[in-house]
């Protein structure tokens, strides 16, 4: 999180050590630049060739700091990819229903806790899908390629609600950040919380450590406990195949609005469209100050365009009509994933009923959020711990919606059209908006001879440390969803000044001091004829508005 509020960072959280990273020990011979191919009825499918130079690269002996924390970041993001993986085979399997062998190649997971809700429409059902961090069957080239040492032991850092509709025919996709302060259930303990079998009562936590504390049982009940749904299948990711799945498809398509130099990730793209490879790809996901201010839910963002453009790819046609490609695919998935026994019984029947699902059809939904940097300070620890706090109302309708079948994006519905003048007018007081001020220009001192001049005006400013970019000629103002009144108000005040919604910013509103900054006028504001509501609501989007264009 920006401010401060990192939610990558480990330092505040005890349990964020297991997300380390450790040397890898041993013979460094074992390090290959390619992957094995998968068999199919004994036909090698190619082997897939990673180019080593151009990924994230393993930290060496000694780790500093930085790197570890580098390390940390890239085995999260193989983790977040991978989940995407296990998404995109279960919304573009039409074409691989005719391959017997997918029930009986794919592992399984008993899973407590499974099964329709009383109030869950006949047809309809809703999978959990988690990315896991499991060592168990990689080769020890395998765990020091991915970083991930010898140390045993499971962990999960991605969610997904992804839920299909009665008739098969539309399937909507909540992102569940890792971060979530939920309550995490009674429950035995494994170990990790003190002796095993231990009883361990209910209390706050972020979600992440529900699976370390109780695996999928603890998950699933966490989950349904915080949403209200009902689970009733259960996908678990093994993220190491990521790569290859990628590189089967040929690579996919991202966007991005502005070039990027990303020294973290070792990222390099131009603006627009780019077609990139599974190293590539696994950049994109990592990059992260480059593009969003260091927000971990401006990720959720890339996240949701990389699963729509690559399920694009799965169903393409130069895929479909490609054995070597499609088995090759299909085989990387498999490796990666496991099941709960009655979804692998049933995957390839499911699969046949949704081969003509288009783009469309698919929706991609956020958690409304009232504060993405709240911090607590929890049992675990004595210093405070930034997790992410959901917006209760409001997320209690889009899991309803996901409860009754219903589609998460909003009815159009028509509304009055305001006079001009109304519409123009700012409503909101400046004294009830919190405003970040940034400097953007380099110029020293800007931000904050900015942020005093708004504050004079009425603003609660922040002046953020630092610069946040340099050679801005037009001060921008920056909001979140649903701040679009606030945003207005603080127009109202900085004549000239461009404006821009910024999904990622949550609920907060800022402003980038840009080279043409004169000062902060006084407004007036008029109260709104109508009562309005600034709480973010839920965000969705198709998976053919999130393709590049």
């Amino acid at each position: 999180m920006a401010d401060g509020h990192d939610s990558d960072r480990g330092d505040a959280d005890p349990l964020e050590r297991y997300f380390r990273p450790r040397p890898a020990g041993g013979d460094a011979a074992g390090d290959g630049d390619d992957i094995e191919g998968v068999t199919v009825e004994g036909v090698p499918a190619p082997r897939v060739a990673v180019d080593r130079p151009r990924g994230p690269r393993r930290p060496g002996p000694g780790l500093s700091p930085r790197a570890a924390m580098s390390a940390r970041r890239q085995r999260r993001f193989l983790m977040v990819t991978g989940t995407m993986s296990a998404f995109v085979l279960l919304t573009s399997g039409g074409a691989w229903a005719f391959q017997n062998y997918v029930s009986a190649a794919i592992d399984k997971v008993k899973v407590g806790g499974l099964g329709k809700g009383g109030d869950t429409p006949k047809g309809a059902m809703t999978i959990l899908v988690a990315g896991v961090d499991r060592r168990d069957g990689l080769t020890k080239e395998q765990q020091r390629a991915a970083k991930l040492g010898h140390e045993p032991g499971e962990r999960s850092d991605t969610m997904l609600l992804v839920h299909v509709s009665r008739d098969h025919d539309r399937i909507s996709v909540v992102s569940l950040p890792r971060d979530s302060y939920v309550t995490i259930p009674a429950h035995k303990s494994n170990g990790t919380e003190g002796a095993k079998g231990a009883r361990i009562g209910a209390r706050p936590g972020k979600l992440t450590w529900a699976y370390q504390f109780g695996g999928p049982d603890l998950t699933v009940d966490t989950i349904k406990k915080s949403t209200g749904v009902s689970i009733d299948h259960y996908v678990e990711v093994n993220f190491y195949g990521f790569v290859n799945m990628v590189d089967a498809l040929g690579g996919v398509d991202v966007c991005t609005e502005q070039a990027i130099n990303d020294r973290k990730s070792g990222l390099q793209l131009p603006s627009g469209k780019s077609h990139v490879d599974g190293l590539k790809a696994l950049g994109f996901a990592r990059a992260r100050y480059t593009l969003t201010g260091g927000s971990d839910l401006g990720r959720i963002d890339r996240q949701q365009q990389f699963m729509a453009s690559m399920m694009k790819q799965a169903l393409s046609t130069k895929t479909l009509s490609d054995p070597v490609k499609s088995t090759r695919f299909l085989n990387a998935a498999l490796k990666s994933l496991r099941v709960d026994p009655k979804l692998a019984k049933n995957l390839p029947g499911l699969a046949d009923q949704m081969k003509d699902l288009s783009t469309d059809k698919l929706t991609f939904g956020k958690v409304p959020l009232s504060n993405p940097a709240y911090d607590v300070v929890l049992w675990n620890a004595a210093t405070p711990q930034s997790t992410v706090q959901w917006d209760q109302g409001k997320a209690d309708d889009l899991f309803t919606k996901i409860r009754r079948d219903q589609p998460m994006e909003k009815e159009d519905k028509p509304e009055p059209s305001p006079s001009p003048t109304a519409a123009d007018a700012p409503t909101v007081p400046p004294d009830e908006i919190e405003l970040r001020v940034l400097n953007a220009i380099g110029t020293r001192g800007l931000a904050t001879q900015a942020g005093a001049n708004l504050h004079k005006v009425g603003f609660k400013t922040t002046v953020v440390p630092g610069v946040a970019r340099r050679g801005l000629q037009k001060t921008v103002i920056q909001y979140g969803p649903g701040r679009k009144d606030s945003a207005k108000t603080v127009a109202a005040a900085i004549p000239g000044a461009k404006i821009k919604q910024i999904d990622s910013l949550g609920s907060r509103v800022q402003v980038l001091v840009g080279a043409n900054w004169d000062g902060a006028e006084k407004v007036k504001t008029t109260p709104s004829s109508s009562p309005t509501s600034e709480s973010p609501a839920a965000e969705t989007g198709t998976a053919t508005q999130k393709l590049c264009k």
